[in-house]
């Protein structure tokens, strides 16, 4: 019978999965990628155009997107794409949770692991959504079960590695297991145990030295993985800081794109110069550890509440979260296991069966998290890697305290009761804040925000609905609202949810009037229509309350095209009033000196392009050809080989490359 059942168990775990993404796949849940999930989309789908940002340090981990581009490549760009390979390896994920279960305890316990696995929410919620969790879920898996390995095997510990390293890619936070592991191995003073910690060691290196390699040669940092950590130490640390993720003031979007620029902006401020991403990231970490100086006694109540909040039933978002994803999914709603019920049997068994648990790697990955979330902040994904050896712990104590009854260990068998509920009312504890994590409002305006920028205008406004239902006095969400009626020329709505907002509504009214216009006179402009696009750009100014550097720099580029250079650099000086730091600017200014044959002044306002922007690739290709048309051969290789055999999907800059290269002999 037992040999029948994990069978069974997987393919329990197939048909929950698959009902739960048809009933996700034409919901937001998967349709619009938002936040994270929105840069992993856009960036995979970079990498098939041939824009791999190659000119960068990685910001975000780079091993997910790589992933996904390669299904998209296969199969088409479509997110359903990626979730169908991720519900197959979350049912793999079932599976390896059995051999989890198998090298700690024996079959009973792993059969039971297996079944909750199966039936474990955020395990299934992940596995729907464009976000790292199932990949780091699957690898993490694979390093646990070859440390747990009865062979002591050189290629298993070199195995290990590797994987490790690759999780690294996923998320680095597993790089302090790999610390932590390899301390323990060097401290055993045991030959076989310094050779474990080699191999390790060295499978991790073969996967990192590459990526800090590729960093060092971009940057001249070594950067092991990616230039984040400075400022994800400082959302987590500071005197504003709740425990989770905290938006900073000055950045505009949690969006990566717009994190990672706005502050590396404010670093430079506060600096007084000029830093580059590595450099943002050390002044971060400065700014948190200056914090943590300075403050002891209110970082130490930040760090009991960041360990309440890691063991709390609640799963914190950063992305859209498991509680708006039940919002689009019946079926979602129904599967019955959380971190609420299986944490405390876990906790508690783990807690009383320490010394017992004679295989130490179990105990330096449970502490790599609790680490990583006392050094970062709280969420959910963050979490949930420990998931993996949590849920056989928990079946493990079902067992136990069955076997206690059974043997009438009347004593052991409260003992271990009595911790459980402890833990069970420690970890379901109802509080206020854990209560507001639990709103959705803030996922339904972010699905909304998404589908107005994508000008989807019914389908946002229905989202934004739903958040203002959560949450009625949502300004920020009225005043997308607003912006959806406007569009749909609903005036009155409009009006009446920019005066909720507490707005001027007839400043708003206005602002996306010549919005729109803007947006009527860049079609024109695309169309080769510069006569009609020029006066409709001037009318959009003209009653804009604060016309943006893009209407000024459209306006120059439309001059340019009538022959009117004079006014062309008119309107690019006040694009840059308007906006210093818009890499189209010094951009154009090159091309009009570039177009005069004045190569030195070109090259300069190109490199100032690139400054901006590292990934502006035209201001780079002029930059290169600039310095070729000086006589600056080796100048001229150097920027251009980034972009060298690269395709790119616009045909004009993909032949200025070709030119270069040709010319400096790539």
């Amino acid at each position: 019978m037992k040999k029948s059942l994990l069978p069974l168990i997987l393919l329990i775990a197939t048909v929950i999965r698959i009902a739960c993404f048809i009933s996700f796949q034409d919901t937001p849940v998967i349709q619009v990628p938002i936040i994270d999930s929105e840069y992993y989309h856009q960036t995979a789908s970079d990498i098939i155009s041939g824009d791999s940002g190659d000119g960068d340090v990685f910001f975000m981990a780079p091993l997910y997107p790589f992933i996904l581009s390669l299904f998209y490549r296969i199969l088409g760009v479509n997110p359903q794409v990626a979730v169908i390979f991720q519900i197959i390896a979350g049912v793999i994920l079932v599976y390896l949770v059995y051999l989890i279960g198998i090298r700690l305890f024996n079959r009973k316990v792993a059969l039971l692991a297996a079944l909750v696995a199966t039936l474990y929410k955020p395990f299934i919620y992940y596995e729907e959504v464009l976000l790292t969790a199932t990949l780091i879920l699957i690898l993490n898996a694979f390093v646990i079960l070859l440390l747990l390995s009865d062979r002591r095997r050189a290629l298993s510990d070199l195995s290990a590695g590797i994987l490790i390293g690759l999780s690294a890619l996923a998320r680095p936070n597993i790089l302090l297991f790999l610390a932590l592991l390899v301390v323990y191995f060097l401290l055993k003073l045991n030959r076989s145990q310094v050779k474990r910690a080699v191999f390790v060691l060295l499978g991790t290196v073969v996967i990192l030295l590459p990526v800090a390699f590729r960093n060092y040669q971009i940057s001249g940092h070594w950067v092991i993985t990616t230039a984040g950590a400075g400022m994800n130490f400082f959302a987590g640390n500071n005197s504003q800081a709740e425990g989770i993720y905290w938006e900073a003031p000055f950045i505009r979007s949690a969006e990566p794109e717009f994190e990672n620029r706005d502050y590396q902006l404010e670093a430079s401020r506060l600096a007084g110069r000029d830093l580059d991403i590595v450099e943002t990231s050390r002044f971060w970490l400065r700014q948190g550890l200056t914090f943590i100086y300075s403050e002891p006694l209110i970082y130490l109540k930040l760090l009991l509440r960041k360990f309440f909040l890691f063991f709390h039933r609640t799963e914190i978002p950063n992305n859209l979260s498991i509680y708006a994803g039940q919002h689009f999914s019946s079926l979602l709603r129904i599967i019955p296991f959380t971190f609420g019920i299986i944490a405390p049997l876990g906790m508690a068994f783990w807690f009383i069966s320490f010394r017992r648990i004679k295989i130490k790697v179990v105990h330096i990955y449970g502490l790599t998290y609790l680490i990583a979330t006392l050094a970062f902040f709280a969420a959910s994904e963050y979490r949930l890697p420990l998931l993996l050896v949590l849920i056989p712990l928990s079946c493990a104590g079902f067992f136990q305290i069955i076997d206690y009854i059974k043997d009438a260990q009347w004593k052991n068998a409260s003992a271990l009761i009595l911790f459980v509920v402890l833990f069970a009312l420690v970890i379901n504890m109802p509080t206020r804040f854990t209560a507001h994590l639990t709103s959705p409002r803030m996922d339904f305006f972010n699905l909304g925000s998404v589908l107005l920028k994508t000008n989807q205008y019914e389908e946002a406004a229905s989202m934004l609905q739903v958040a203002l239902i959560t949450d009625p006095d949502f300004a920020e969400a009225h005043n997308a609202l607003g912006d959806c009626y406007h569009a749909l020329a609903l005036r009155q709505q409009a009006i009446e949810e920019f005066q909720r907002a507490g707005l001027n509504p007839q400043l708003e009214m206005q602002l996306l009037d010549a919005e729109n216009l803007l947006s009527e006179a860049e079609i024109l402009a695309m169309q080769n229509r510069f006569g009609e696009s020029l006066l409709i750009y001037e009318e959009a100014v003209s009653i804009h309350p604060e016309p943006p550097a893009f209407a000024y720099f459209n306006m120059a580029y439309v001059n340019l095209q009538l022959g009117d250079t004079s006014r062309a650099l008119d309107e690019l000086t006040l694009a840059s009033l308007a906006d210093p730091d818009e890499p189209r600017v010094p951009y154009m200014y090159g091309l009009i000196y570039e177009n005069r044959n004045d190569w030195d002044e070109a090259l300069q306002h190109f490199l100032h392009a690139m400054e901006l922007n590292p990934r502006f690739h035209y201001a780079r290709a002029h930059a290169a050809l600039a310095s070729l048309e000086l006589g600056d051969l080796d100048s001229a290789a150097r920027l251009i080989e980034p972009l060298a055999g690269k395709n790119t999907s616009d045909p004009e800059l993909t032949g200025l490359v070709e030119h270069i290269s040709y010319r400096v002999g790539y």
